[in-house]
């Protein structure tokens, strides 16, 4: 901006581009925030899928251990005390880093973010997941798009870190590590640290290559949308190192036995579906064997029972630490199948024992599913396409539903029509199928619910500018042009407009005209204008599909 003297217009034009200025900043921001919002609900939902898999893994000890007390006991009381202690750290950064940090940036109490006056405003998504009554550990999923301070950096870096909040975060992570580390080496297993992430003392740098602190370096002027992505990634650190340390243990249960009743042969592919050019990949073992002791893999592909299958076609592979793996190029598409022996040799005897196996994959051209995170919506008065699958499952066997609204099947398989209420601002699409006798989910995505946009009023193809009298006579009225709307077949209808001109310098007006054409006062005026002349057509109303009258733009045309 030029110094000097100005005069009043230039100061106000000055003024207006640092406004633009400002606005064009504030844009980015929200494109940025927006960007946090769809990255830490990724988050939180890779956070809540990991928090079910420990909970049924806890599950599935517990049963070993009620089997078998005296083997799974020592073991049992190092996962429970493990439990004790992520419980603990979650709920510390919960309650005491994430929610203070929230209330001491919005400038809000716990009983407003609980209890919120208005429920469309509310910055957490799911309440009952606070309860300690109900959880031993609380998860608070706030909705940072309903958080007014999520762009905030002051309060939260002096939360963090002129308050030392984050170098008691620092120091609490480090203890939980230590802990794990120290419980499953106690345990047997040697040099566990290697395993386990949340390291803290590493080397960080700021962009002029000065040293930083961990707290320093995930904290310092960070916005408050930011900070509770980092916080939510930290907890799912830790419960992808609870999950892995309570795998350990589960491990241990019968590893120093030696002796076994009964063996049997497991195949256990990566994946039974494989794209072509792909590699099938799975490990065979035998059941709950001793890892000292090495075996043989005796296999063939393209039958059912090893004993049909043709010398010249045998392949060995040799165990190492009790697993032999397979792999296979997978160029031909369809069900394949190989079959195989393990030759084990009994500790008790000395001879070698055959235990036969077989297994099957699918091999399917590759294929993908692309789902726009931005622009998932659904438009009122509508019947919104929708297709929805799921690689190596038929389409008949995929059910679909949908939480707001209906749903109906479409005239292709796989194809579906939802319809949606006008009083919801969000519906959820689930998928789910039926394996083992089980239902499953296949997936779950939420659509945002919004009116059809309003068209737009034309003459001629334009809503402005200059046009010739003729060309403007003979467009015969106004015309709603729904632009590159998808719906081509959604159309709106012109219930009014009122339509202004100035003719020697008179103000003439038509009053309210019905409908969208130009009726016998309107073409008089028009056939009548003069060169330079306006029209000013104005309060233009339209009427869609869903019964609803909107106001359009209105329309300025000057007689060329």
């Amino acid at each position: 901006m030029a110094g000097g003297k100005e005069t009043p217009r230039q100061k106000m034009i000055s003024m207006m581009y640092l406004v633009l200025t400002a606005l064009l900043a504030l844009n980015v921001s929200v494109d940025i925030l927006d960007a946090f919002a769809i990255v830490n609900d990724g988050i939180e939902t890779s956070n809540a899928s990991v928090e079910k898999k420990i909970e049924d893994y806890y599950l599935t000890f517990q049963q070993q251990y009620d089997k078998q007390p005296d083997k799974a006991g020592e073991y049992w009381t190092k996962a429970q005390d493990i439990r004790k202690k992520t419980d603990e750290i979650i709920n510390y950064i919960e309650t005491e880093i994430k929610v203070p940090l929230v209330m001491v940036t919005e400038g809000t109490t716990l009983e407003n973010i609980l209890n919120p006056a208005d429920p469309e405003k509310a910055l957490l998504r799911n309440k009952d997941k606070t309860d300690a009554t109900k959880h031993s550990r609380v998860f608070y999923e706030f909705d940072l798009k309903n958080i007014s301070a999520k762009d905030k950096y002051d309060a939260p870096t002096n939360f963090m870190i002129n308050e030392n909040h984050g170098a008691e975060l620092r120091a609490k992570i480090d203890e939980y590590r230590n802990y794990i580390i120290n419980t499953i080496e106690s345990a047997g297993i040697p040099n566990y640290a290697s395993h386990v992430g949340l390291i803290t003392d590493g080397d960080y740098y700021d962009a002029n290559n000065n040293k930083l602190s961990w707290e320093q370096k995930n904290f310092y002027h960070v916005i408050l949308a930011a900070d509770i992505a980092i916080l939510n990634k930290i907890i799912g650190e830790i419960q992808t190192t609870e999950f892995d340390a309570v795998s350990e243990l589960f491990k241990r249960i019968g590893a120093t036995d030696y002796k076994f009743n009964a063996l049997e042969a497991r195949v256990i592919p990566k994946t039974t579906y494989v794209f072509t050019g792909q590699e099938y990949e799975a490990d065979i073992f035998i059941a709950a064997s001793d890892t000292t002791k090495k075996f043989d893999v005796k296999y063939a592909r393209g039958i059912k029972d090893y004993s049909k299958a043709n010398p010249n076609n045998i392949q060995v592979v040799s165990s190492k630490e009790g697993v032999a793996t397979v792999k296979f190029r997978a160029n031909n598409e369809g069900l394949q199948n190989y079959a195989g022996i393990i030759e084990m040799i009994d500790p008790e005897t000395g001879e070698v024992v055959p235990y036969p196996f077989q297994s099957s994959y699918t091999v399917a051209p590759p294929s993908v599913t692309v789902a726009p995170t931005q622009m998932m919506i659904f438009y009122q008065g509508l019947q919104n396409p929708i297709s929805v699958s799921a690689p190596g499952i038929s389409h008949d066997k995929i059910d679909v539903t949908i939480s707001k609204g209906k749903i109906s099947k479409g005239n292709q398989a796989g194809h579906y029509l939802v319809e949606v209420p006008s009083n919801e601002k969000v519906t959820t699409i689930t998928a789910t199928t039926t394996m083992d006798g089980k239902r499953v989910v296949l997936g779950s995505y939420d659509f945002r619910i919004k009116r059809v946009p309003n068209p737009e009023a034309k003459i001629a193809g334009r809503s402005s500018g200059k046009i010739d009298r003729s060309e403007f006579a003979g467009a015969g009225g106004i015309i709603p042009d729904m632009g590159d709307f998808e719906f081509g077949d959604y159309q709106y209808n012109i219930v009014s407009y009122n339509l202004g001109t100035i003719v020697g310098g008179d103000y003439k007006t038509s009053g309210t005209v019905r409908g969208g054409r130009f009726n016998a006062e309107v073409n008089e005026m028009i056939n009548k204008a003069r060169p330079g002349q306006k029209f000013f057509f104005e309060n233009i109303q339209a009427k869609g599909p869903d019964g609803v009258t909107r106001t359009l733009n209105p329309i300025n045309l000057e007689i060329k």
